[in-house]
């Protein structure tokens, strides 16, 4: 048990730090992007990343309680477990609007750079390819022996899910109709 909680503690600092990490980073680029915006999409990329600096406070916030119960003499396992959990679902909804967020404003600035070519539509696919590959692979390992479980994670495959419909909404912006503010 001794070991047990000392693997949980560390796990939950390096979550904190890289939370925190991440709270550096979407502050940084939403300083960066206004100071040299896109023609469009900065109120959308602006909105995404503040949600994401929400979800990323949230898991600073839900671990540091964690790690705080587990300090605690007669700590509970079941209410460190709920917010180490809670801890993962808000980094990883926050990660997911990072990427969309991400997908979104490096195609405003390649369609401002390219004037408007197909190789604006190259980076969010590429970059949306390469994070589901990377789940998939994570989920593989993550689930070794266990192939369907990793298929039915919830969450991975809600994120995917938002990521799908936001370069649906790339596509159509681009092709249809140019809708993203």
């Amino acid at each position: 048990m001794e070991e047990e909680t000392d693997n949980k503690q560390i796990n939950v600092k390096d979550w904190i730090i890289l939370s925190t990490t991440m709270i550096g980073a979407v502050l940084t680029i939403l300083a960066l992007i206004w100071q040299a915006r896109p023609s469009r999409g900065i109120v959308t990329v602006t909105f995404l990343l503040m949600l994401s600096f929400i979800f990323f406070v949230n898991s600073v916030s839900a671990n540091s309680r964690a790690n705080f119960e587990l300090k605690l003499k007669n700590f509970d396992i079941k209410k460190v477990n709920k917010f180490v959990k809670f801890a993962e679902y808000t980094f990883g909804m926050g990660f997911t609007i990072v990427i969309i967020g991400f997908s979104i404003l490096g195609y405003m600035y390649l369609l401002d750079f390219t004037l408007g070519s197909i190789y604006a539509l190259i980076l969010p696919i590429t970059f949306l390819v390469i994070a589901w590959i990377l789940i998939l692979i994570y989920n593989t390992i993550n689930y070794s022996g266990k192939s369907v479980k990793g298929l039915r994670s919830m969450k991975r495959n809600l994120w995917i899910l938002m990521e799908f419909i936001s370069l649906i909404a790339i596509l159509f912006d681009f092709f249809i109709f140019a809708f993203i503010i």
